[in-house]
């Protein structure tokens, strides 16, 4: 078992050493460090966001109802401008906060997200036949003649029945013209936030569900034309209240300083812990070694967002790792000075210090999960970093720094009161080691 120890601690340390060495250096041209991986928050990476107020006179029940129908709107749209870990946010009770890291174009992107988008499909005597509600799928293509772009679009049950019936009484000339918008009778205007996008005209029964909008559109155009219509119509207007554009620059020295700030952190405990605790620290600074780097690539695997509210949530569980092992320390001393040989109070210590490190961790992990629930924006990102960081602080401090600490206690030269920093009074010194000769004898 001695033996099966020391390989499983040779394995986690090399494992360790190389983990870094790839977190800060990458590996050759196809794996990079860790910058390559990290998705960063406005707050880091740059970009802008937006606070829009709801013009509703709704209250209680439906205003809450409203605003949880614009946030999937508002959802929807973000996700076609393509930028990634865009965040929406209900704020207070008629407000919605919007942060896009990465955009570039501020007016462009706050525009998108707050037009009205009503589409309508209108036959010359002013009928509706179907609005934006009816359409299941919007998408682009080329034109038959290859010289330009046209919107396609996708009808659900209701909207096919409709525009086919629509199609019908224009081709039997059961529809006349309105010559006071010079509408012509055997055209369907297409009409975008009451602006007539396409006015295509009609020869032949349209069924099946699906059309396409036609008109002088560009690639870029036909895009976004279809994004609006797959992200749907607004349920309320929304007026602009509060913008703010976070330069790249800017975002990149909050990460450079919270960076700074990680790393003076981190040495200081790790020599702390060395000073402290002697050879226990060094154990201690092995887990917490293999903690920061489990951490971060966890954060890469669930393609969470670091924000500088997360930094802050990482450096503070960092802490709570320590504490684990303060604990699990104080409780060897303990067993040391109760008359107990080091490498017998070792196990006995963690065993003694396991219920109190999972009881404290619980309690923050429902905090945790708490702020997740009720937080919102930034509040979110720091409860995910803390829950994350408290479930791995458990797990180093509780088998990693274990498993070192059994081994260095069952070595004659640091398995002693001395290199684990035990200062006895002479009686109780002696009696320890009458009890380690009783062991030996045994």
């Amino acid at each position: 078992m001695k033996n099966f120890r020391r390989v499983v601690a040779i394995v986690v340390l090399l494992g360790i050493l190389c983990g870094w060495y790839i977190t800060l250096f990458g590996f050759g041209k196809k794996v990079g460090n860790i910058k390559d991986y990290m998705k960063l928050g406005l707050d880091l990476q740059g970009g802008v966001y937006v606070v829009l107020e709801a013009d509703t006179d709704a209250k209680g029940e439906e205003l809450t109802k409203l605003m949880q129908q614009t946030q999937s709107v508002i959802e929807k749209r973000v996700n076609e401008l393509g930028l990634t870990n865009p965040v929406v946010s209900i704020e207070g009770k008629n407000r919605i906060r919007v942060e896009l890291p990465g955009a570039n174009d501020a007016d462009s992107a706050i525009k998108s997200i707050g037009k009205t988008a009503k589409l309508q499909f209108i036959t010359a005597d002013g009928n509706i036949i179907l609005d934006g509600s009816n359409v299941k799928d919007a998408g682009t293509a080329m034109n038959q003649d290859g010289a330009g772009y046209v919107v396609t679009l996708e009808f659900d049950s209701t909207g096919a029945k409709a525009f086919e019936d629509a199609t019908k009484k224009i081709v039997n000339n059961q529809i006349t013209a309105n010559e006071q918008i010079g509408m012509q009778a055997n055209t369907i205007a297409i009409v975008l936030d009451n602006e007539v996008i396409s006015n295509p005209s009609v020869s032949t029964v349209i069924g099946g569900g699906k059309c396409q909008i036609e008109g002088n559109f560009t690639q870029k155009s036909a895009s976004e034309l279809a994004a609006l219509v797959r992200g749907g119509a607004l349920p309320v207007d929304l007026k602009e209240v509060q913008t703010s554009i976070v330069g790249p620059t800017l975002g990149m020295d909050s990460l450079s300083d919270s960076v700074l700030a990680a790393a003076i952190g981190f040495g200081i405990v790790f020599l702390m812990m060395l000073l402290v605790y002697n050879i226990m620290g060094l154990a201690a600074d092995i887990a917490l070694a293999a903690y920061a780097l489990m951490y971060l690539w966890l954060i890469v695997a669930f393609k969470a967002v670091l924000t500088l509210p997360g930094i802050a949530g990482m450096i503070l569980t960092v802490g709570m790792a320590v504490d684990g092992n303060v604990i699990i320390f104080s409780r060897i001393r303990e067993e040391v000075k109760n008359g107990k040989t080091i490498r017998v109070a070792t196990s006995q210590g963690y065993r003694r210090a396991l219920t109190t490190i999972i009881d404290s961790q619980v309690t923050t992990l429902i905090a945790g999960v708490a702020l997740y629930e009720f937080g919102s924006g930034d509040v979110k990102g720091f409860a995910v970093t803390l829950m994350l960081g408290t479930i791995l602080s458990i797990f180093t401090s509780t088998l990693v720094t274990n498993l070192y600490l059994l081994l260095i206690s069952e070595n004659r030269v640091f398995g002693t009161n001395k290199w684990f920093g035990i200062r006895m009074p002479e009686a109780a010194a002696a009696k320890a080691s009458d009890a380690s000769s009783e062991e030996v004898d045994k």
